[in-house]
Order: C-alpha cells, then structure tokens, then sequence
C-alpha cells in the first residue's frame, strides 16, 4: 500500500503566483508490517500546518517517520519547522552548508535554515545529510543523489554567484500574462521542442533526489533538481536498481514545477523511454501555484504526455496517488492534462 499527495502550495501571503513543494506519503514498510509516514519538503510556513492536519485527518497520527528537506528554498523549506511543531517527527534529512564551507553569510534563507535545524536538536530529532547511497526502511526509500562531491562543489557554485550579485534567474524572461491552462489545449501533440541547451541553478541542482519502492511500485522525487542532476540520479538508479526499460518508474515527479529549464528529451528519454514508445504508462505530479505566470511549462506538460505519462498538477488543491490505499469519501478522479498550446511558453 502507498499514498502520495501534493499539497497546494501558494505565495507566503497566500494564493499567488509562487510555486513550491509540500508532499506526504504514507506507504507499508514491508519488513515491519506497519505504515511508515514520510514528508518531503513543507512549502512556505504556513504550509506546515496544512500538512499536519492532512496527516492527522487521513493518515490517522501524529506521527512522522522521516522528514527529508530537499534544498532549503524557502517554497520548500519554511513549512517544515512549523510542521515540526505539530507532529512527532523521528528524522529530519537535510543538508547543512556550514559543515562544508567555511563562510556561508551569501547563503540564501540561512535564517531559516539554521532555525530549522536548532528546533530539530532542540526536540532531540536526528538530523543527517541525504547524499546519495542513503536508505532507509530496509531500502524501501533511498536517496539518488547528491553525492557529497557533487553538493560541496554546487554549494560553491551558488556562494560564487551570490557573492558576484549574479542570478541565475536573471538570464531568463517569462510572459506577464497569467496563463489559463484550459484554454491552452489542444486536439494533437505538437511536435518535440523542449530543448537540452537549457540550465538551472547550481542551488537548485543541490536537491535531494529520492527513490521509493514498494512492492514492485518505484516513486521518484525531484526537487528543483535539473538535467546534470537528473543525470547523475539515474546513474544510481540503473547501478542499484537496473535498466528505466526493465525496472521503469509507476510515478515520477517533474521537477521545479514543471519549469522548462529542468528537463530535456535526452534525459527524459533516459527516465520515461523515448517517444511513441513509453516503458509504462507513469502518474507525474506537478506542484504548481494556481496563477503561476511561467509554471507549469506546456512545453514540460506535452514532453511527459509524449512518453506515456498522465500529467496532473496541483493547481490550487491536493492531488493524491495511491495504490491499494483506504478510500477517501468525496474524492474525485481527476483527468489528466491533455496536449497544451506552447504559442506562449
């Protein structure tokens, strides 16, 4: 049995334009015979609340089992302490930049995330490092990546550009129109134009990327995590668990929201099977903010669809997808996205 949900997760001040991530799984730990409960990421502060009373309502405790911090972005960090406050965690994973470096001031959101980790230790919850190789529950949830390696020099690439006045966010430009996805669809499939010669931040790509495995079912969890990254994920996927073709995913997370500058056809290809010839059909979850001007990416929404993937995005509500999981009364099915407009991605 496993349940995956997507909490909505909107700008600080409420329902806004800004994306982040706030999801809760509930799966069996076969060699124990019990349910685990497991968090990833808690979205902004007030996010945490949300996520307590979603596990105490349908997960039935107060209880949570591991909690894993996958970059400490405030979208996805903030929530996490006050979640903290609400439920009996056992285990936090989360980096700790200042065990890597020895100035960290330039460290975006460091308030935050010393904050967090003082909570942690003050209410005696272990806290260790998610790099590649880690597992727990007899290996039912294991961690792709970042290798250590790979995080120390990402973590000097992000300092380099703070310290500079650089942003990586400032190399792009996106529409002002608030986009209404509904009216982008179409009767066909555009042809292929998401693109490799794209990049996300060094940050970004910092993100813990996980793996979970329940009977024969395998979930993976991105982050913001980009295509070197992803990249490097599946090499541990492919070493550890085999071939995407003969071991494929049942669930796949787009990673950053849906952005377009986080996946390309090489990658995607390599995860979900080329296209016209999927592996399997996959459920892949986007979080994104209802009125987000720039997520998801029709571009993004149409690359899944194209490998055989059922695409669904929170958009202002909690979207859940379970196997063998207790029935939820007056939930309903939702339809995937079909093809998108990409006129004005």
């Amino acid at each position: 049995m496993y349940e995956v949900d997507f909490l909505p997760v909107e700008s600080e001040s409420g329902p806004g334009s800004k994306s982040g991530d706030a999801i809760a799984l509930r799966f069996t730990v076969e060699a124990e015979q019990r349910n685990a409960v497991v968090v990833i990421d808690g979205g902004f502060s007030y996010i945490g609340e949300n996520l307590a009373d979603h596990i105490a309502e349908y997960y039935e405790t107060d209880v949570v089992d591991l909690i894993v911090s996958t970059h400490p972005d405030a979208d996805h960090l903030n929530g996490i302490s006050t979640l903290i406050e609400k439920v009996q965690a056992k285990e936090l994973l989360i980096h700790q930049p200042r065990l890597h470096t020895y100035d960290v001031s330039d460290f975006s959101n460091l308030e935050a995330l010393d904050s967090l980790i003082s909570l942690a230790k003050s209410r005696s919850i272990p806290i260790t490092e998610p790099f590649t190789g880690l597992s727990r529950f007899g290996g039912q949830f294991s961690v792709l990546g970042p290798t250590r390696s790979y995080y120390e020099k990402l973590l000097e690439q992000h300092l380099t550009e703070a310290r500079s006045g650089l942003s990586h966010a400032s190399k792009a430009t996106f529409s002002s129109a608030v986009r209404g996805l509904l009216s982008k669809t179409l009767s066909y499939l555009p042809i292929e134009t998401l693109s490799d010669d794209v990049e996300t931040s060094p940050r970004n790509n910092t993100s813990v990327i996980s793996l979970l495995r329940v009977g024969t079912s395998r979930l993976m969890f991105t982050g913001d995590a980009g295509i070197p990254a992803l990249d490097a994920a599946c090499d541990e996927y492919e070493r550890t668990i085999g071939n995407f073709s003969s071991a494929p995913l049942d669930f796949f997370q787009a990673p950053h929201h849906g952005s377009r500058r986080n996946l390309g056809p090489t990658v995607l290809d390599r995860i979900l099977g080329e296209r016209g010839a999927p592996y399997s059909d996959v459920a892949s979850f986007i979080s994104s903010a209802k009125i987000s001007e720039k997520h998801p990416s029709p571009k993004v929404v149409n690359a899944l669809t194209r490998r055989g993937c059922q695409v669904f995005a929170t958009e202002g509500r909690t979207i859940t997808h379970s196997h063998a999981a207790p029935t939820r009364h007056n939930w309903t099915t939702l339809t995937p996205f079909g093809p998108l407009s990409e006129d004005d991605d």
